[in-house]
């Protein structure tokens, strides 16, 4: 079963319906006897940083999600992926998950040109390293991941200048971009993600 984790966050019916066409073993919950018997989870998420790791921590998600997702194969999407990381420019003082040790940053800080932001709509893929996801999908953010160790990062885009997309580390997947609004693009990730669980 993917469980998909409902912290009050995120496009979660979307991103079900998504999964399901490959996957049909796919929940939305919080709560944590199922969350444990996860055979893979989803983090999703639109919003500020600090307002969701709080969410977390209220709802008793944050040791448990540490915990097993170092267990289980793991995605993380958009907001999702960037509360993997150990804090955020966004919220200062706020601990992420440290699941991948690294920082949120805001897009002004690596800008080389004038750019637009949020950075809303769609982009092309720019993949570095295996597994090779090609095309384009659909972003709505302003903040980016930066890892502490830059291997794994399989993917950028060109934004002003060019910014991690896609991190791979062992089982843990993380887009900043929306699978469920991508399309093939979309597809090919949550394919992949799918994929971990069977290894």
């Amino acid at each position: 079963m993917i469980t998909i984790i409902d912290y009050g966050s995120g496009n979660l019916r979307s991103i079900q319906k998504s999964i399901i066409r490959f996957y049909p073993k796919v929940t939305i919950t919080k709560d944590l006897d199922l969350i444990q018997q996860a055979k893979g989870i989803i983090l999703p998420g639109v919003g500020a940083f600090g307002d969701a790791i709080r969410e977390l921590q209220q709802n008793n998600l944050y040791e448990i999600l540490i915990e097993k997702i170092n267990q289980v194969p793991t995605m993380g999407i958009c907001l999702g992926m960037q509360l993997l990381f150990s804090q955020s420019q966004e919220s200062r003082g706020i601990h992420g998950l440290n699941i991948i040790p690294g920082n949120v940053l805001h897009i002004e800080t690596m800008r080389l040109n004038a750019i637009k932001l949020p950075h809303t709509g769609w982009n092309r893929l720019i993949p570095i390293s295996a597994p090779y996801f090609y095309g384009y999908a659909y972003f709505n953010h302003s903040y980016y991941c930066s890892p502490s160790d830059e291997t794994l990062v399989i993917s950028y885009i060109n934004h002003g200048s060019f910014i991690p997309v896609i991190i791979l580390k062992e089982h843990i997947l993380g887009v900043q971009f929306h699978p469920e609004k991508s399309k093939q693009t979309g597809d090919n990730v949550i394919q992949f993600f799918i994929s971990l669980m069977g290894r």
